[in-house]
């Protein structure tokens, strides 16, 4: 009898260890197949692809945009005239693109050769591909024509208004300057550092509004407007406030400094 009950131990533990190395087996295929089946979707989606260098690269502004700008003089005025106002261009087929809506927001994708053509590939499913060409230097999306301009090390601030429409040498009562398309003021002690804003999308931005002073921290807002060629620096006075901190809307004051472009 003690022989048997030996005997029915032995095989109930070895009927017990096999049962759980068989479910030890399963739960191992199991994470097997989980862990592989992502990295073969991934290595289908993001297998090596040969570097393709293309003549697009940069940072591409919307002519609509440029041409608003150009004949307003005012950032504040062009900032609706399209809906996709820049494009940031990679120097590598399948890498990051940035598309910019309004200056205010934007979306990343991708730039894809297909078929010898050239398609933006929006990281959001619900946008459309959007084929474009490189022609005559200008990128072409549908009925919209994109300007190069110069680009910069801060991708914070890409200096747009500053290349496009301020850049240049002054008179500034008497003395010579020059604002420069990277944000400098050459020849002003008082301002060596110049930032315009482009985004005019909250409160307290009714006017046309400049950054001056000694760098981004060191800086103040002040309001500005094209004469003609003359470019005038007003300080921004609040005309409603929320709260004591929080002012909703800004109107010019006093004029400032006037700056004749030569």
């Amino acid at each position: 009898m003690s022989m048997k009950i030996r005997i029915a131990s032995t095989l109930l533990i070895l009927m017990i260890l096999l049962g759980c190395n068989d479910t030890k087996k399963s739960t191992e295929q199991t994470d097997v197949e989980n862990k592989t089946e992502i990295p073969i979707k991934k290595t289908k989606l993001n297998e090596p692809v040969k570097k393709v260098s293309t003549d697009f690269g940069g940072i591409w502004v919307n002519k609509k945009y440029v041409d608003k700008l150009l004949s307003t003089k005012s950032p504040k005025k062009s900032q609706d005239i399209t809906p996709i106002t820049m494009l940031v261009l990679p120097n590598v087929i399948n890498k990051e693109v940035t598309i910019v809506y309004g200056f205010h927001e934007g979306t990343s994708g991708k730039v894809v050769q297909k078929n010898g053509h050239y398609e933006i590939h929006s990281a959001e499913s619900d946008e459309p591909v959007q084929p474009f060409k490189l022609e005559n230097d200008r990128i072409k999306i549908n009925k919209d024509e994109f300007i190069r301009v110069k680009d910069n090390a801060s991708k914070s601030n890409y200096n747009i208004a500053e290349q496009l429409l301020f850049a240049g040498k002054y008179d500034l009562e008497g003395k010579h300057i020059e604002l420069t398309a990277d944000g400098k003021i050459k020849g002003w002690d008082a301002f060596p550092y110049y930032s315009v804003l482009i985004d005019y999308y909250d409160a307290g931005m009714q006017v046309d509004q400049i950054r001056l002073g000694k760098n981004f921290e060191n800086s103040k807002l002040y309001g500005f407007d094209f004469k003609k060629n003359n470019l005038i620096i007003y300080e921004l006075k609040c005309a409603k406030k929320s709260d004591p901190d929080f002012c909703e809307v800004v109107k010019f004051g006093k004029a400032l400094h006037k700056l004749k472009k030569k």
